[in-house]
């Protein structure tokens, strides 16, 4: 039993790596036919605001560390700030300069002006106080989609618009600044999820064979001490296998969403149904992203056939 465990052990794990090698070329054509999928798309969402943002330049000691703590986290606030908000992507380039930022493209994607689209704002958020319901001011912004993980084939999907006034509620606020929206997506016919989750399965069930057979020889108390110096090199194996099979269990879980929910997009897409809502700071002479909430996708809606029937929807 041993001696084919191994071999379908082995065997797995080689296919997992010719599998998950058979990925994409960076280049501009994969981007641009992905991001062609969501031109002129409407989107409902739901922001929901509750850590308090920094200042924009984020105070540092002598020693150059963060004034607030070392992992630049996000202070909580005791309330949510709650916000229905309705979007297009367009299929126009974002021309103005200032809306064209590197940020929204990672760190080593190229930043050419035909990557980053326009985003328009269809309505102006509403939300409730003490005071009564309150508008949030929204103006347009520019949205990108860059390959961001070759292997897994995995999408970064952001977005930015601006909140001139921003939005206070109780002891949380939304900054009178840019703010970001970040997700990630996928083609549904590359169906690397779905590989990911069969691949799953399939090291589950060796790991747990595995764990059988080595409980068997550790619980074996009817073979002497010969037997025992004899089976000890099979015992170390296994663990060596289980130790294999475990780290392939925990890249798995980490380069793909496999706990996470996820949602049907646009023309064959597939989005991870909540994301990170976050807004720059400069720390340390760096740009960073800070989390101040997530965000949910609640539904796309594209086809010409909808198009004006879904304006009326969504327009105010």
């Amino acid at each position: 039993m041993t001696t084919v465990l191994l071999f379908a052990l082995l065997l797995s794990c080689l296919c997992l790596q010719i599998d998950i090698a058979q990925s994409y070329v960076i280049d501009g054509s994969t981007s641009s036919s992905i991001i062609s999928r969501f031109h002129n798309v409407q989107c409902k969402l739901f922001m929901t605001i509750d850590q308090t943002a920094p200042p924009p330049v984020v105070p540092t000691d002598d020693n150059n560390n963060n004034a607030y703590d070392d992992n630049f986290a996000s202070i909580a606030t005791g309330s949510k700030l709650g916000l229905p908000l309705d979007v297009q992507f367009t299929s126009g380039a974002c021309t103005d300069f200032g809306m064209n930022e590197a940020l929204l493209l990672g760190n080593n994607a190229p930043t050419a002006t035909s990557s980053i689209l326009s985003l328009q704002p269809l309505n102006e958020p509403k939300f409730v106080t003490l005071s009564g319901q309150q508008s949030v001011k929204v103006t347009p912004g520019a949205y990108a989609c860059q390959i961001s993980d070759p292997e897994t084939k995995q999408f970064f999907f952001r977005f930015f618009l601006d909140f001139p006034e921003g939005a206070t509620r109780n002891d949380v606020t939304l900054p009178a600044e840019r703010v970001y929206f970040m997700s990630s997506c996928w083609i549904k016919d590359d169906n690397m999820i779905a590989k990911a989750r069969k691949w799953k399965d399939e090291f589950q069930s060796s790991l747990t064979l595995l764990n059988t057979e080595i409980e068997e020889l550790k619980k074996d108390d009817t073979v002497g001490l010969v037997e025992r110096s004899r089976r000890f090199p099979q015992y170390v194996e296994l663990l060596k296998q289980r130790r294999k099979l475990t780290t392939q269990i925990e890249m798995l879980q980490e380069r793909f969403p496999l706990e996470r929910p996820l949602m049907s997009g646009p023309n064959g897409t597939l989005f991870l149904k909540d994301g990170v809502v976050a807004v720059k700071r400069e720390f340390g002479g760096r740009t960073r992203y800070h989390w101040i909430g997530t965000f949910s996708f609640k539904d796309f809606m594209d086809g010409d056939d909808e198009k004006e029937e879904v304006t009326k929807k969504l327009m105010p």
